[in-house]
């Protein structure tokens, strides 16, 4: 009897062993639940279906399989179950009804002409109404927006999850994702939700946007890498010709111009809701262009998009994407205007290539619009104001509302991040993405050392330089930071440092104050322009490897004060106090002598002087709230107007100056043809002043390439009391070497330069001049330099390395003393970019 009860017990356990019970829950594209949905284990006919809540639960007799999911009127999926994922959340989609049979379309063999292509008469319906569409029909709307933003790791297998996990990894992998491949698996590790409230005027062109709520949760990556990847998709407007995405101009599928990059195929008609659609697909015409592939919907009555869906191809020439998919679609409102449904966008980053079987960090963006309100104005003075966020909590918003407004995968969402946060194996990769990012890494909760890039540095006075950066660091929204750094020149053995603290006094409006004392050498030749930046750039003191002599450094003693005022977001005004003492670094080598008022001579100057500045950068995106804001790599204009008095005998001020400067730079978007980088600059001091308060030509005796620098003149080749220069820079972003057949595949890049200096010199300050410089200004002769380049160097993902070949234009070296420039040389930059 118990023999025979133990051989029960035996099978029935056997039985349980061998079962798999799942449970999830269907919806739609809108997160609605799909009651009665089938779901049945392939080969079987074994299955369940959906309750009223979309809900599910099935238990099948085996450790694994494949289900599918069906429903009429939706794309069926088939799933993996296996024992390690008991819990599903299956999004459907809908599909169109098609006329005539279901086919994948390809690119076509053969190319036809533009007005012999069926697509082209539906493609100038199109084109005529691009400005008459949408909300554009309408004279007021308001609207709802709820804003996703998700970064996560992919591609992870099951060995790299135990060793996150451990002994949870049979729970962990019960509620995290799989991966697209639905093998591996996925990881959420940071999150932001908003709603907005979008209010516009069609009649002033005026659109209010006001933030609601936010929310957020990731890994503490102590730094800025998350904020910026999550502003890396804008909501895009494919009606227009050109679409920018990361600094690259694609060209639009729908783009008056767009079958000089596309070829494009007619797929069908398509009834979807007893409303005729054409369906066209489109192809980038060469795959490393920037251009999309994939296929849109459009009205027959209103030629209005309904629906796209399109992605990169595989070979564009992008660093560090793997892929770039996009999708819109759009819902009839009052039955002819076509308004914002929803929006996806998503990226998929790698970092050493683009292998398929490399780990990799998704971004996701979802938008999804709703409660339109069409043609009820507000009062004229509404849609002049706005809601700032200045504050880090400003919009935060209790549980309660994020139950009723949240959307129900983000719930788990927000629990898978809350539960790996903190392991360390994450935390750690998060902190190196991090590191790699900003130059800066973590000793504790709020302190980081760094930047490591300019640990080591040479020079002729000082020789070989070790130098320690710190800074404190806890978020981005910090309202004190102190920084600074210790040096030591194993030649001249003489340490240095600098220290600066500035702190956030009131947010709104937003004013902050910053101190710095530094003591160090400096190369005045290098620079023209200083706003706000307390420490000064050292490249002209710290490279490792430069041609010439560098001895031309100045000791500086300084303690400088600043003041800043947000006049408005990306209008700033300031004023800066400074008390400089300067000497030269290498006396027996370089000297700074002039005439005093005295007729005698002296080697030393006081500066003491205050600046005025105003910047301006409409179109610059910022995030952070704290003292020190991170800016955007979206391209922005910039305009710097700066005005100094010099006050002598203030302080034991050496001489009364006033002097005014401004620099105006502006990226000029050339559509597939590339991007053109324009700085344009210039300034006059007014007074007698000693070589130390000039204005040199910036020239750079490095062996890299830095940025609205001379790269073929030595430091105090040209001295100016009055100067203007023009710095163009033109990258075509692959538009001549993509149309190589044998270069393409090497996915470099071109570009060409063209630098010119103009200024002169008075002869005041020549009258007084006793340093070993003798002075010689651009006055009679411009003075340029030229180049091209390639950029885009590398392997895999890896491509840092930029290279021009610069020739110069011939000019008198008067300072005998100095070696002769060359009229030709290489020079290299490193920048990661995509």
């Amino acid at each position: 009897m118990n023999i025979r009860f133990l051989f029960f017990l035996f099978f029935i356990s056997v039985i349980a062993h061998a079962q798999l019970t799942i449970s999830g829950k269907v919806l739609d594209e809108q997160n609605q639940p799909l009651p009665f949905v089938n779901i049945i284990l392939k080969n079987s006919t074994i299955g369940t279906v959906t309750d009223d809540n979309g809900a599910f639960t099935l238990t099948i007799n085996e450790k694994r399989g494949r289900i599918e999911i069906s429903y009429v009127g939706y794309i069926s999926q088939v799933i993996r179950i296996n024992s390690k994922k008991k819990y599903l959340t299956i999004i459907l989609k809908e599909e169109a009804n098609q006329l005539g049979e279901v086919v994948i379309v390809t690119r076509p063999k053969k190319r036809l002409k533009k007005k012999e292509n069926p697509a082209y008469r539906i493609l100038k319906e199109i084109w005529k109404r691009k400005k008459s569409n949408g909300l554009k029909l309408v004279d007021y709307y308001q609207y709802k927006k709820h804003q996703t933003v998700e970064v996560g790791l992919n591609n992870l297998d099951s060995v790299f999850l135990k060793k996150i996990f451990k002994k949870d990894f049979d729970k962990a992998v019960s509620e995290i994702k799989y991966d697209n491949d639905g093998i591996n698996y996925y990881i959420p590790v940071f999150l932001k939700e908003t709603i907005y409230n979008v209010y516009g005027n069609n009649k002033t062109k005026e659109i209010r946007t006001d933030i609601e709520a936010e929310k957020s949760k990731g890994v503490p990556t102590q730094g800025f890498i998350f904020d910026r990847m999550t502003n890396t998709f804008r909501d895009y407007n494919f009606y227009d010709n050109n679409i920018l995405i990361l600094n690259k101009t694609f060209v639009s599928p729908i783009s008056t111009a767009g079958f000089e990059t596309y070829d494009y195929v007619l797929h069908d008609s398509t009834i979807v809701k007893n409303r005729k659609h054409y369906h066209i697909y489109f192809f980038p015409r060469r795959n490393g262009d920037f251009a999309f592939e994939g296929n849109f919907w459009v009205s027959e009555k209103s030629f209005s998009i309904t629906k796209m869906k399109m992605k990169v191809h595989k070979d564009i020439n992008l660093n560090f994407v793997r892929s770039f998919t996009f999708e819109k679609e759009f819902v009839i409102k009052n039955d002819s205007i076509y308004l914002p449904k929803s929006n996806l966008y998503e990226g998929d980053f790698t970092l050493l290539d683009k292998n398929e079987k490399n780990k990799g960090l998704t971004i996701r963006k979802t938008n999804t619009f709703t409660n339109y309100i069409l043609d009820e104005p507000q009062s004229a003075d509404f849609y002049k104001q706005e809601i700032v966020k200045y504050t880090p909590k400003q919009f935060l918003k209790p549980e309660k509302y994020w139950k009723k407004n949240s959307k129900a995968e983000n719930t788990l969402t927000y629990q898978i991040i809350e539960n790996v946060k903190n392991k360390k194996k994450i935390k750690n990769l998060t902190g190196i993405i991090n590191t790699l990012a900003s130059g800066f890494i973590n000793i504790s909760s709020s302190v980081q050392l760094g930047p490591f890039w300019t640990f080591f540095a040479r020079n002729e006075v000082e020789g070989l330089i070790v130098k320690a950066g710190a800074r404190s660091f806890k978020t981005i929204h910090d309202r004190f930071r102190f920084n600074g750094y210790l040096a030591y020149g194993f030649k001249d053995k003489k340490a240095k440092f600098a220290i600066e603290s500035k702190y956030l006094l009131t947010y709104k409006p937003r004013i902050s104050a910053g101190l710095a004392y530094v003591y160090d050498n400096e190369q005045l030749g290098s620079k023209l322009l200083n706003t706000n930046q307390l420490i000064g750039n050292t490249f002209g003191t710290g490279a490792l490897v430069t041609r010439g002599d560098n001895f031309f450094l100045s000791k500086i003693n300084k303690l400088a004060a600043n003041v800043d005022f947000q006049v408005k977001q990306n209008f700033n005004i300031g004023i800066n106090m400074t008390h400089n003492s300067i000497v030269s670094a290498a006396p027996d080598l370089f000297s700074i002598d002039y005439l005093n008022e005295n007729n005698t001579i002296s080697s030393s100057v006081k500066d003491v002087s205050t600046d005025i500045y105003l910047s301006l950068t409409p179109g610059r995106f910022i995030y952070g709230l704290g003292v020190e804001q991170r800016y955007g790599r979206i391209l922005f204009s910039t305009f710097i107007l700066n005005y100094r008095r010099g006050y002598k005998g203030f302080l034991n001020g050496t001489t009364n100056y006033d002097k005014i400067q401004f620099l105006y730079n502006q990226p000029i978007f050339l559509g597939k043809s590339g991007l053109l980088d324009a700085t344009i600059e210039g300034g006059k001091t007014f007074g007698t002043v000693p070589l130390t308060l000039l204005n040199p030509i910036p020239a750079n005796q490095t062996l890299s390439l830095v940025r609205n620098t001379f790269a073929l003149i030595n430091y105090y080749d040209f001295v100016t009391d009055t100067y203007a220069a023009t710095h163009l820079e033109h990258h075509f972003n692959g538009f001549i070497l993509n149309r190589i057949p044998l270069l393409k595949k090497l996915k470099l890049r071109s570009l060409v330069t063209f630098r010119v200096a103009y200024g002169t010199i008075s002869d005041a300050n020549i009258a007084i001049n006793r340093s070993s410089i003798q002075y010689n200004a651009p006055s009679n002769r411009l003075y340029y330099e030229y180049s091209v380049g390639l950029e885009n160097i590398g392997f895999g993902n890896i491509r840092f390395l930029r290279i021009d070949a610069i020739w110069r234009s011939n000019y008198t070296q008067v300072n005998t003393t100095i070696p002769q420039t060359p009229k030709f040389a290489i020079r290299i930059g490193i920048r990661p970019g995509l």
